[in-house]
């Protein structure tokens, strides 16, 4: 019998010893063979016991001075020894069927170049964290983006998202390194170089991880925010990866306080107070939802908050990225594909 495919999975992380441990236990418990996995820490050089617990538990452990995602993700790339190359991130916990539901994808067409599935809400998260992971999986506010989303079917997308991404490691060489330049939307922007030399992304529903969400409203604020100025930053790399979602969500600040201001200033307080009715309906709506979803008040009441900070928190991202870009972070990683 032709042996199972080695499989090296690359976790970056930092700062993330409450977490990592979790993630490494489940990746002991895979119901795959553990002389054909490797798991690889790279370390962006944290100030806790992050390396330490990693090495405990068996993983191999590997420095990245330059400490963000990007550049972990090159470097673990670059230490790999597999035929597939899994990224996930620390925390998260997958499912012990991860890497054997994933094989199949890659038996019979060698173009599939990535297999990656959901990355559901853990049962034990918080009420704040379930909220959130709800509101990720609602269509209108994903903009086309699989992120989080929890579909039955396997599908062709334009991307997978790096907490949940199995690679043909034959492909990824073809477009690695990942661009370290750009605050987030790495992932995103390497999903669309395999896409333009032919190949396919899957969505596969049984390929699936858990994820936890940020945990706090200021934690999630700074997620969106830097998701924003990423998604412009790769915008401007290759136009595709922008589209109308992302900029009207980009505007909507900026757009809505004009609106109100004008409204005002014109004394129309009958479309104001019918926007502000449509604006309470439409919040009431998916907390009705995500009560119904999780069978909890709490996480109901949570969900407004959830969406405010989510599409505050992207706009004035976007905003401040079109009014005063970043520079790049860091040069990309020397090491050639």
């Amino acid at each position: 019998m032709t042996p199972l495919p080695f499989v090296s999975i690359i976790i970056p992380a930092k700062n993330e010893e409450k977490l990592l441990r979790g993630c490494i236990s489940s990746l002991h418990q895979l119901d795959y063979p553990k002389d054909r996995i490797e798991i690889i820490i790279v370390d962006g050089l944290s100030t806790d016991n992050t390396a330490g617990v990693a090495r405990e538990m068996g993983a191999k452990v590997i420095s990245n001075a330059k400490q963000t995602v990007s550049p972990g993700r090159n470097i673990g790339f670059e230490n790999a020894k597999g035929d597939l190359i899994a990224f996930t991130d620390a925390d998260c916990i997958v499912d012990p069927h991860w890497l054997s539901n994933c094989i199949k994808y890659f038996e019979n067409d060698p173009t599939v170049a990535c297999a990656g599935g959901p990355n559901l809400t853990p049962a034990d998260e918080s009420n704040f964290g379930k909220a959130v992971g709800f509101v990720f999986d609602q269509p209108i506010f994903a903009a086309g983006s699989i992120h989080a989303r929890e579909l039955n079917e396997v599908k062709e997308v334009s991307s997978i998202p790096g907490c949940n991404a199995i690679y043909r490691q034959s492909i990824l060489a073809q477009v690695m390194p990942l661009d370290e330049s750009m605050l987030t939307g790495d992932d995103t922007l390497l999903n669309r170089k395999i896409l333009d030399l032919g190949c396919k992304l899957l969505y596969t529903p049984d390929v699936i991880v858990f994820h936890y969400r940020r945990p706090t409203p200021r934690k999630l604020w700074r997620q969106f925010y830097r998701y924003a100025i990423g998604r412009l930053q790769i915008g401007k790399k290759d136009k595709r990866l922008l589209n109308l979602a992302h900029v009207l969500i980009g505007l909507s600040l900026p757009l809505g306080l004009l609106t109100v201001f004008i409204l005002v200033w014109s004394k129309s307080f009958l479309v104001l107070s019918c926007i502000m009715i449509f604006a309470f309906l439409f919040l009431l709506y998916f907390s009705i939802k995500g009560m119904i979803k999780w069978k909890s008040v709490g996480v109901g009441l949570q969900v407004p908050l959830v969406i405010v900070l989510i599409m505050t928190a992207w706009s004035v991202g976007f905003v401040r990225e079109m009014v005063f870009p970043m520079p790049p972070l860091v040069p990309l990683s020397p090491f050639a594909p």
